[in-house]
């Protein structure tokens, strides 16, 4: 749980910092590899996580920061 708090924190301060919307923030997060690992695995173990990768690859289609292959969501280069 600390660790989806502090996710949501540093999508906070990454919005402050730079200036940007939330997917410009979580794609910059997804630059940093240790964030890419932890939200592969959140996204593939916790219901509600998936739930909402799968809301956003369908809300951002070919843009999406995810993509679903195999059953699995894998997060985008």
């Amino acid at each position: 749980m600390a660790e989806k708090i502090r996710w949501i924190a540093h999508i906070k301060s990454l919005r402050a910092r730079h200036g940007v919307g939330i997917y410009e923030a979580e794609r910059l997060a997804l630059s940093d590899a240790r964030w890419r690992r932890w939200v592969a695995h959140q996204v593939n173990s916790d219901a509600q996580c998936r739930k909402l990768a799968l809301h956003h690859i369908a809300e951002h289609g070919t843009a999406a920061l995810l993509y679903e292959r195999g059953g699995r969501i894998h997060v985008g280069e």
